[in-house]
């Protein structure tokens, strides 16, 4: 079950005068658009319905706000990224409510960690309500659990996103180990960016586990796409156009200096990265500077590769592939 902050919309509602207002949800929680609807009817609000992706905070629908000329846009499952937007935003975090057996998980992670040491906590948005039950338990158990303060993308103290694990680097020389709460997916990120061991804590597997082997592995590929890029001659610069990824100054920056490297460089416009999109183009490569994941795991989908700004500097000679791997700078665009 979420957490669906009601009242707060009904303010918003008011403050902005929405009457015609865009519902945008992730896969994972368009299931709660019909009790969305219900609350609007009571209101008299008229609701449509986005079926856009959304892949975070970065990726709001607000053109389709604009196109339709629609009040505003609800925003399910994430915190907000921007302090502005072209219309108004309310973003309806939906946090997980259910108990989650608290005493069982630190029970399992104090048989993989230490006692008396210090274990940096993080979670995703729909589980930041958990960090400080966890909190209590961990000292009960002997262990010194600490939280970071958030980023420019995130809102609160240990909340952490696909890309910006801020509130982990800020804290990461105070601790031996660090818990992510959430998915996989997010762990990873966490453990390619900092030089501690990383576990993660999935609510909806009940799984506990250790990031680092599949981490080395994601590791060993992207270090080969390098050495693939090295000898690559015309490339593309992926500029992303959707709101929270429209890193124009750093893809002009790169691709200024894949010339100077001796490389042929454009930059190209990208939303959605899909096979289609990078079909018959003239490129033997590309440099990412839209969403940093979208290089790890969605480079198995491509015959060429896709590489992150700091893998590119790796590649041309300008910064050592171990001074970048396991740091803040891998993944920053």
């Amino acid at each position: 079950m979420y957490k669906l902050e009601l009242e707060e919309l009904r303010r918003w509602i008011a403050k902005n005068n929405i009457r015609k207002v865009l519902v945008q949800a992730p896969f994972g929680l368009r299931s709660l658009i019909p009790e969305i609807s219900k609350y609007l009817e009571e209101m008299n609000v008229e609701m449509v319905v986005s079926t856009s992706n959304t892949w975070g905070g970065c990726d709001l629908a607000v053109n389709e706000v604009l196109k339709l000329g629609l009040d505003g846009l609800i925003h399910m499952g994430h915190s907000a990224m921007l302090q502005t937007y072209e219309v108004p935003v309310f973003h309806l975090e939906c946090r997980f409510s259910d108990g989650i057996p608290m005493e069982d998980i630190v029970e399992r992670l104090a048989k993989l960690i230490d006692r008396g040491k210090r274990i940096g906590l993080a979670a995703t948005i729909q589980y930041l309500d958990y960090l400080n039950i966890l909190i209590e338990e961990f000292k009960k158990i002997g262990l010194t659990p600490i939280t970071g303060s958030g980023g420019a993308k995130t809102r609160y103290r240990g909340q952490i996103t696909g890309c910006d694990y801020t509130s982990i680097w800020r804290i990461i020389d105070k601790v031996d180990n660090i818990l992510v709460v959430g998915s996989m997916f997010h762990g990873i990120g966490a453990a390619m960016t900092v030089d501690k061991p990383v576990y993660v804590f999935d609510p909806e597997l009940n799984r506990i586990r250790e990031t680092g082997i599949e981490v080395r592995e994601i590791l060993k590929r992207r270090y080969a796409w390098i050495e693939v890029f090295k000898n690559l001659k015309k490339l593309g610069v992926i500029v992303g156009t959707k709101i929270g990824q429209r890193k124009i100054g750093l893809a002009k920056m790169i691709k200024n200096i894949l010339k100077e490297h001796g490389k042929e460089a454009h930059l190209v416009t990208i939303d959605d990265l899909t096979e289609e999109c990078l079909s018959n183009m003239p490129y033997e490569g590309y440099v990412n500077t839209a969403c940093p994941r979208l290089s790890i795991e969605d480079q198995i989908r491509f015959k060429v590769p896709l590489l992150l700004p700091s893998e590119t500097l790796i590649a041309v000679g300008k910064v050592k592939w171990e001074d970048i791997i396991y740091s803040p700078r891998y993944l920053l665009v």
